[in-house]
């Protein structure tokens, strides 16, 4: 039997994607998990032949997740099913070692595809990103990456707060840590994400991100 783990907060989305996965593959049992710790806590029972993840959780570490959930299991098949912009965290979520990314407007045909194709230990994109990655090759020029890709879980973790109007005080306080070192934080999230101003920093965090802030 195939052991399946589907991590996605939003309960009608996992339904959606277990109904798919169920008319590709037979004979499989399913585990859902809401939290990036809940999908840790999963990993570490029990071996799982395809994990479907959604980058948009609670607790989220973004494209970083990939690697520490192999790190649990070397041999798991990750699907990222993400409603992020593919063309930036697509080529991240490969390079970390996903077998494949899904967004979350695809069609249900292409759901199956990118499914099949990575339970055949095959990469998946789509042809969007396939040809983005084509035409990069071709010119010698690298793909835009995504700039969130970069920063450290307690920097996402403090880039939250900021989006929350919280001031570096209220922060320190909450990440029990000095104010200087959420300064020092917020200054590093400013240069890697390239803004000024907390008001640029948000209007970048929704163009890469189009998600809530409670969810890096």
């Amino acid at each position: 039997m195939h052991q399946i783990l589907i991590i996605d907060d939003h309960p009608m989305v996992a339904i959606g994607i277990q109904a798919i996965t169920k008319s590709v593959i037979e004979n499989c049992a399913f585990t859902f998990a809401h939290t990036y710790q809940e999908g840790l806590d999963a990993l570490s029972k029990q071996p799982f032949d395809l994990l479907i993840l959604d980058l948009a959780i609670p607790g989220s570490r973004g494209p970083e997740m990939v690697e520490a959930y192999r790190n649990v299991q070397q041999d798991l098949k990750i699907l990222v099913f993400s409603g992020r912009d593919e063309l930036l965290n697509a080529p991240v979520c490969l390079q970390r070692g996903a077998h494949g990314f899904l967004h979350k407007n695809s069609s249900d045909s292409e759901a199956v595809k990118a499914i099949t194709t990575v339970l055949e230990n095959k990469k998946y994109v789509s042809k969007l990103v396939r040809d983005a990655m084509l035409s990069s090759l071709i010119e010698g020029k690298t793909m835009q990456a995504d700039p969130a890709a970069s920063l450290t879980a307690r920097e996402r973790r403090v880039l939250s707060l900021l989006l929350t109007g919280k001031w570096l005080k209220s922060i320190a306080e909450e990440l029990n840590v000095k104010i200087s070192t959420v300064g020092t934080q917020k200054n590093r999230i400013f240069k890697k994400l390239k803004v000024d101003n907390i008001v640029d920093l948000a209007k970048k965090f929704w163009q890469m991100e189009g998600s809530t802030a409670d969810h890096l």
